[in-house]
């Protein structure tokens, strides 16, 4: 049963990981499931916690990120330095014709792309980062067993 009272309760859920590769201008295609829930091809990409980057649609984006940040208030110093912080490395998106979206040098390098690039969906939003990086991490985390299934109780 819906939430009400949430208001991200009724936005998209992404499903999936997918490895593509990064072509000579930077671009990588956005999977084509997730793309289905922008029917624009509008995203929002910022950066993320461990070297990732976060990937929304532009309705999550507003919701989850963009109502955090109308709540600071420019007249406060630390706030508005947050503001600038996160407003230059904050970029909105446009898939081409391809479905490819082009990732910004700033963001290359604060989560260290090479050539291959991993989406990870993390439920209303995707995780980008090195295929390599998140390959490994996979199989590590495949040793240690199946904790992630915590959040299911």
């Amino acid at each position: 049963m819906p939430n009400d009272t949430n208001p991200t309760s009724n936005l998209c859920v992404l499903s999936g990981s997918f490895e593509y590769k990064l072509d000579s201008q930077n671009r990588v295609a956005v999977p084509s499931e997730w793309r289905k829930q922008s029917p624009t091809g509008c995203f929002v990409l910022i950066p993320g916690r461990d070297q990732t980057l976060q990937l929304y649609t532009k309705e999550v984006y507003n919701e989850r990120i963009g109502a955090r940040l109308n709540a600071l208030s420019p007249s406060n110093p630390a706030d508005l330095k947050k503001l600038r912080q996160i407003g230059a490395r904050t970029f909105n998106l446009q898939c081409d014709k391809q479905g490819r979206i082009q990732i910004p040098p700033i963001l290359m390098e604060f989560a260290q792309l090479k050539d291959s690039v991993a989406f990870i969906a993390s439920g209303n939003f995707g995780q980008i980062m090195d295929g390599t990086r998140w390959k490994a991490e996979f199989e590590a985390f495949n040793e240690t067993g199946d904790s992630f299934l915590d959040v299911l109780d």
